[in-house]
């Protein structure tokens, strides 16, 4: 038994509740494992014996969830009997047994660790307040990212004309553009429009914010930004805007009086300042004198009382005066978790069904505990399918081995508030990434829509737009319809089934049925219905053989045709399908 491969951790995403009276417990296994069982409290305690009092315990098998090349997952939901539990598990070979619990490992046969209760792996009670949830209605949003300088100005007849694309260089798109293009967004299947910044600012991005309590002028006014959060609910488009709060814009108010002012200004605790001054006396500024973003963003204290009023007041205003549905929290990672925890607060204690999601691009456990953020912009669960599918940078093997493990590495809870996407204003664009490629980018976007949780779209990705590391990736959108290439009806597809079958889609449960060189088979199954992705990366024609699908009857998603499968299914060189099937159809 290799015992090293073993990982579980107590109040994680390996053992977490699902609801208030439902424990998911996970284990990872080396593929030695033959089976794995659940030991935890029995219903009747402790018993008087022979010997005196014993812990009396269950056994209950567990299910294997995926095996990939290095492990095995095995899996059980569990109702402890009075809403606490204290576990292990029994693991077995065909030569050995052994039981592993908090404390490590022991022999199933110890007399003493069998009543050694507090070795046990625990978890002392389930408290309705901790069960992980965000917002009902993020799972089923498809967000469709904009930047409000580079998508329209319905005055400008020469839009998207111009080439440059520097932070000083404006296209002037408006608030007003978009609002005008929501009946062409709400058609393309988007629920969800994310705003990259809108308020006062000296640059295109807007990531350097003057007043957060001011629309740059630019993009329009609040009358104009009210009428596009009103028409997009009437419409079922949700708005989420983004939040600088780790830095601020150094042409700020508080900034320049920092500047001005040094030690005697009211706001130098607004800012990390190492030293004074701040600028030479030839007026050049001395960045490393204070801490920034960059140096034109320097970065806020969010312990200071003062910061914490200012943003928090921003963040209820914009909820409570225009309606926004929620925040998206730039370089949240970078701000201390006391202040996200306030603002969490005081958001969710006047708007409930407020989302607040965080732009973090690793591991983001900390703040996903439910305290702070309802989910992050999920990158690492897209990043598989943009390195095999897109990129043909890792094997399919591998692919199953790091989605499997960026799906575990939150709990199904968090999986649905979380805001998952293959490209953005901060990484290259998804037509770029397949090298120019039609039936790579389908399926890269055919497998975005079956992720659990909320997914995000890029503007422009309907149309395929170019553009690599910013800025290339920020070009204005093009209107004209003589694009290369055009992927809205396949988007306009998978969203509208995904919005028919939202329990189906957000799901987090696969089960991979094929792991070949290039062939995958892929199922998504709820009681009623399961779906199946067959995929063929290879150059010639291949057929996958599944015995569960012989003689089904079901439909042909992406074709809109019914089908009765025969002995296999024979796909096209660099092809998919996407198959779904009622269950006890046949």
């Amino acid at each position: 038994m290799n015992k090293q491969a073993i990982y579980h951790k107590a109040n994680s995403s390996y053992a977490y509740m699902k609801d208030i009276q439902t424990m998911c417990l996970t284990i990872r296994t080396a593929r030695d494992i033959e089976c794995v069982y659940l030991l935890t409290d029995h219903p009747d305690g402790w018993v008087k014996g022979s010997e005196g009092y014993y812990w009396k315990k269950e056994k209950t098998k567990m299910q294997l969830l995926f095996q990939t090349t290095l492990y095995d997952y095995w899996q059980i939901e569990h109702r402890p009997y009075n809403h606490q539990m204290r576990y292990g598990f029994i693991l077995e070979t065909h030569e050995e047994r052994a039981l592993y619990i908090e404390r490590g490992w022991f022999s199933p046969d110890d007399v003493f660790i069998e009543n050694d209760i507090n070795s046990y792996f625990a978890f002392p009670y389930l408290h309705e307040s901790e069960v992980f949830q965000a917002p009902k209605w993020v799972k089923e949003t498809v967000w469709y990212q904009v930047m409000p300088d580079r998508f329209y100005n319905p005055e400008n007849i020469s839009w998207g004309s111009k080439e440059q694309l520097g932070q000083y260089d404006f296209h002037n798109g408006t608030l007003e553009g978009i609002r005008k293009k929501l009946p062409y967004l709400k058609n393309l299947g988007i629920s969800g429009i994310y705003l990259t910044p809108i308020f006062q600012s000296p640059t295109a991005h807007r990531y350097d914010t003057e007043n957060y309590f001011e629309i740059d002028p630019r993009l329009g006014n609040k009358e104009i930004f009210k009428s596009l959060v009103d028409d997009a609910h009437r419409l079922g488009i949700r708005i989420l805007l983004d939040g600088v709060f780790n830095h601020i814009g150094d042409q700020s108010v508080y900034f320049q009086d920092v500047l001005k002012n040094g030690e005697q200004s009211a706001y130098k605790d607004w800012f990390y300042i190492e030293q004074f001054p701040l600028e030479s006396v030839e007026g050049i500024r001395l960045d490393t004198h204070y801490r920034h973003f960059t140096p034109n963003m320097p970065k806020l204290n969010t312990l200071n009382k003062e910061v914490q009023k200012y943003l928090i007041d921003v963040a209820l205003y914009w909820v409570e005066t225009f309606g926004i549905d929620g925040w998206r929290l730039d370089v949240v990672n970078e701000i201390d978790h006391a202040f996200l925890r306030l603002l969490r607060l005081r958001l969710k204690s006047a708007y409930p069904d407020c989302y607040i999601v965080g732009e973090i691009w690793h591991n983001a456990d900390s703040w996903l505990l439910g305290d702070q953020l309802d989910g992050v912009m999920n990158y690492p669960l897209g990043k598989p399918i943009l390195e095999w599918a897109a990129a043909g940078r890792i094997s399919t093997a591998d692919f199953q081995e790091q989605f499997v493990q960026s799906l575990l590495q939150y709990s199904e809870n968090v999986q649905q508030g979380m805001l998952t996407l293959l490209d953005s204003h901060d990484a290259p664009r998804l037509y770029e990434y397949t090298g120019f490629d039609r039936s790579k980018t389908e399926l890269c976007l055919t497998m975005l829509f079956l992720l659990p949780g909320s997914i995000c779209l890029y503007y422009g990705t309907e149309i395929g737009m170019d553009g690599d590391e910013d800025p290339e990736n920020r070009k204005p959108m093009q209107w004209t319809n003589n694009q290369a290439v055009d992927f809205k009806e396949h988007i306009q597809l998978l969203s509208k089934v995904r919005q028919a079958e939202q329990e189906l889609f957000t799901g987090n449960r696969f089960t991979f049925l094929e792991v070949q060189s290039d062939i995958l088979a892929l199922k998504k199954e709820t009681e009623r219905l399961s779906i199946y992705l067959l995929v063929n990366k290879s150059s010639e024609q291949k057929r996958i053989e599944l015995s569960e699908l012989k003689g089904r009857k079901g439909e042909n998603i992406l074709l809109q045709h019914s089908l009765t499968l025969g002995e296999g299914v024979s796909l096209p060189p660099e092809s998919h399908v996407l198959y779904k099937f009622e269950k006890g159809c046949s």
